[in-house]
């Protein structure tokens, strides 16, 4: 229908009215006007006379019903100001020329409902407003004490300026040991090597030089570098990628090794490694060009093609490399499982594996927009991260004493279940899932086992939960 032809129809009622007949509904050939006067005016709904009368009438009475809930007093004026509210109300009612099977109450749930993405979205908004004004105060705190601590820095500078340094000489052959002196005002002193190196680092700290801090290295690396390393030295180094699903199995996974061998002396270069005899068949086995592949597909032995040839001295070579290859077999070493409820949530941990052991694991559980309180953990330390808006757990080590693990947290905000998602997890292990061990390395001279060390590092590329 178009707007002059339903223009037609609003003019010819008027006329139609003014037959005196006390009805609430008009018929012409073509078209049924049903109406309700409420006051001065008149509620008019036009149907074709095929419709069902008694079903206008309803629709009708429920359409008067909702005139008063906007306009009280139902004058011309009143009404035209608040057309849109009466006309998104009857558009509820009516749907593509049908009348919707509801009530008045309903009709108000629907008009008054909020949006559960426009909360969301104001509460985000007001909580990074939040963060950024505590960052900002801590900054200008930080700042301040910085300026502080520089100044008397400054003073304390010049204060030890006014004191000559002393080196004691050294002979050619002995150092002499510093001995302690005891200060008196004024005099010169006597500095040991950790206090010349405070005092240097001082200096150099005015000049704008500052002195690099060593690197920070994981437990597991920090514990690789003490262990004791003999002069042939194997490296087992694996990777592992895989997205999990909610379910507990897996959309994708990689698993990628290397073997690496380092020899310190010529004496111990001319040699062979055992592998242990188990072969994996679930990976693909790859070995260095210069490696006999013969020998290591019948023997699982790695050596060079030409035996009176050594390994490089001083120098890590990588001579075998694996790959995942069939992963209907594989089971990921660990499972994260999230439990989002209406404002709390549960996270549990299972090592697949009870054998391996995983090392610095961390979960991290996304929770954009609200704060987060620990109720119950069984291991580790969680901690809720405020300005990266996530709920890290930490546990340093996972193996078959505490192979599950729950955590629940509480909420200030509800949120959408796909909101928790993807869970993030990091670890490190000290077993291979290629299950490869070096059991011995034997000298090609002698035919004699040579001392060894090994050292085996299982990280994490990616391995989340979406």
């Amino acid at each position: 229908i178009n707007a002059e032809y339903m223009g037609g129809l609003l003019a010819a009622f008027p006329k139609l009215m003014g037959t005196g007949k006390q009805y609430t509904y008009l018929e012409t050939d073509t078209v049924r006007y049903v109406y309700q006067p409420i006051e001065a005016v008149f509620l008019v709904l036009i149907t074709n006379r095929s419709s069902n009368i008694v079903e206008d009438l309803e629709t009708l009475r429920l359409m008067g019903r909702i005139v008063p809930e906007y306009c009280p007093n139902s004058e011309a004026e009143t009404i035209s100001k608040k057309a849109f509210e009466i006309l998104f109300a009857f558009d509820e009612v009516i749907q593509l020329g049908f009348r919707e099977n509801i009530n008045l109450e309903q009709v108000k749930t629907c008009l008054e409902m909020d949006s559960q993405e426009a909360k969301m979205a104001d509460i985000i908004r007001k909580s990074k407003m939040v963060d950024a004004n505590s960052q900002a105060k801590t900054r200008a705190k930080e700042i301040a004490k910085t300026k502080k601590s520089s100044s008397l820095s400054k003073s304390n500078f010049m204060d030890e300026l006014s004191s000559p340094i002393v080196e004691e000489a050294e002979s050619s052959y002995q150092p002499l040991q510093p001995k302690p002196v005891a200060k008196s005002g004024g005099g010169m002193k006597i500095l040991t090597k950790s206090a010349k190196d405070r005092q240097m680092s001082k200096l150099m700290s005015e000049l704008g030089d500052h002195p690099r801090a060593p690197a920070s290295h994981s437990p597991t690396k920090a514990k690789a570098a003490q262990q004791c390393v003999e002069a042939v030295h194997l490296k087992i180094e694996e990777k592992i990628t895989a997205v999990l699903n909610r379910e507990g199995g897996f959309q994708s996974v990689e698993v990628k090794g290397d073997l690496f061998l380092t020899a310190s002396n010529s004496s111990t270069a001319s040699i062979r490694v055992c592998l242990n005899r188990e072969h994996n068949a679930d990976y693909t086995w790859k070995t260095h060009p210069q490696i006999n592949k013969q020998a290591f597909t019948q023997d699982r032995v790695l050596g060079l093609k030409d035996l009176s040839k050594p390994f490089p001295v001083n120098s890590t070579l990588g001579i075998l490399r694996w790959r995942l290859q069939n992963t209907s077999n594989f089971t990921p070493p660990l499972t994260v499982s999230c439990w989002p409820a209406e404002d709390a949530v549960t996270i549990e941990y299972e090592l697949e594996n009870t054998t391996m052991v995983l090392t610095d694991v961390l979960i991290s559980v996304p929770l954009p927009g609200v704060m987060a309180e620990i109720d119950a953990v069984d291991q580790g330390n969680p901690e809720f991260d405020a300005a990266g808006q996530r709920l890290c757990w930490l546990i340093p080590r996972i193996d078959s004493t505490n192979a599950q693990g729950s955590l629940e947290a509480r909420l200030d905000t509800c949120l959408d279940p796909n909101d928790f998602f993807p869970v993030g997890v990091d670890f490190f292990g000290e077993v291979p899932l290629a299950t490869i061990q070096v059991t011995d390395v034997l000298s090609n001279d002698t035919g004699l086992s040579t001392a060894f060390s090994t050292e085996v590092v299982l990280g994490v590329e990616r391995y989340e939960v979406v």
